[in-house]
């Protein structure tokens, strides 16, 4: 081989040495650069995986939220389909007390019975309920099998258990007082007692309706009066405190075309007055009416005072009422009596009595309860 020859064959060869070198680093980077994409590429697959399982538990709990939450589908289902049941019953009460107010115009003296008869006639011969008579024309309906009342007034009009109003502590009737006396008459709405309630006997009592000692009607339109249904439903007040010099005092102040049912006022109470006042309220008024209701605080007042009423007003009547509580006068002025002090403009007095003890001077028995009948005082 010839020296040229040679040079060439050993410079081919250290190219092929320097090429492999280039080759081998070339595939060096390749690989670490796969290994790297590799390593990036499972990390965002695996923040890709957390981010959705995020998501999946996000919206499974807003699904079950949804379906079985406090508004969820589920329990808005189960809400329509009360309203709906309780419709259908309202419907069919409705239906059993236009029935009943057919039998009424032949019998009425059954109306009790008549009602129930009706109401076995519409909802079966073994349907479970209770109805309970105020005394007024109006009755309150139990149904014991879907644990629903229902009041019916004396005009026919039924007022489900959804539509009442329920007070079961002192806290409840205190706003229930203070949206009175801010102006809410609650004309057409049905209040009902669920509990015997104990006032603060320390804490002067503001009455429910306001009749301020600058007007001079129970007409004025300044007056704050309570002119809905308040039922009782046979629980008893007690701590009621009141001092009063002002008239409008009571556990009511003022009544005006509204009605008090089925309501005691027990015997620890602390109640005097220099003006006219009464236990359940101090004024009744223009068609006002008590009925089944009772009182047995002593009190310590002046003119225009009762044991239940302090004057009553304006074709208002009180019925099926009576007294326990002493009534103690405190100067020579009349017209007070055991259930109400004055009675005038049509009102009426009746089936009622008083068996506490009046504690008068030089007053004659005619200023102790006028216009009254079927009352032993």
């Amino acid at each position: 081989m010839s020296k040229a020859n040679k040079k060439i064959k050993e410079k081919s060869e250290k190219e092929k040495s320097n090429l492999k070198v280039i080759l081998e680093n070339c595939s060096g980077d390749l690989l670490n650069s796969n290994k790297e994409t590799q390593i990036k590429s499972a990390g965002i697959t695996l923040i890709a995986l957390v981010i959705t399982i995020v998501i999946l538990i996000i919206l499974s709990t807003i699904t079950i939220n949804f379906a079985f939450g406090e508004n969820g589908l589920v329990s808005m289902t189960e809400d329509a389909r009360d309203i709906t049941t309780e419709a259908t019953e309202k419907e069919g009460i409705e239906m059993a007390v236009a029935d009943s107010k057919i039998k009424d115009i032949t019998t009425p003296d059954r109306e009790k019975e008549n009602l129930e008869e009706s109401l076995r006639s519409q909802f079966g011969n073994d349907a479970n309920f209770t109805v309970t008579e105020n005394g007024d024309g109006s009755f309150f309906i139990n149904m014991n099998d879907s644990q629903r009342s229902y009041y019916v007034e004396s005009t026919g009009e039924i007022i489900a258990q959804s539509e009442m109003i329920e007070i079961g502590t002192a806290e409840e009737l205190k706003a229930f007082r203070d949206e009175v006396n801010s102006g809410n008459t609650f004309e057409g709405k049905y209040i009902r007692l669920t509990n015997n309630i104990t006032l603060d006997i320390n804490e002067e009592w503001e009455p429910i309706g306001l009749y301020p000692a600058e007007n001079t009607s129970p007409a004025d339109e300044t007056n704050k009066p309570f002119s809905g249904t308040f039922d009782g439903c046979g629980y008893e007040i007690n701590g009621i405190k009141i001092n009063a010099t002002e008239k409008g005092h009571g556990l009511f102040g003022l009544i005006n075309n509204g009605k008090i049912l089925n309501l005691g006022i027990g015997e620890n109470n602390s109640i005097t007055s220099t003006r006219g006042i009464g236990t359940i309220t101090a004024v009744l008024y223009n068609n006002s009416q008590i009925v089944n209701c009772y009182n047995k605080a002593s009190i310590t007042v002046t003119r225009y005072s009762g044991g239940i009423v302090g004057s009553c007003q304006l074709n208002s009547t009180i019925q099926n009422c009576y007294n326990l509580g002493d009534i103690t006068l405190i100067d020579s002025q009349a017209a007070i009596g055991g259930i109400c002090g004055q009675i005038t403009n049509g009102s009426q007095v009746y089936n009622c009595y008083n068996d506490g003890s009046i504690n008068v001077n030089n007053i004659s028995s005619e200023q102790i309860g006028r216009n009254s009948r079927k009352c032993r005082w």
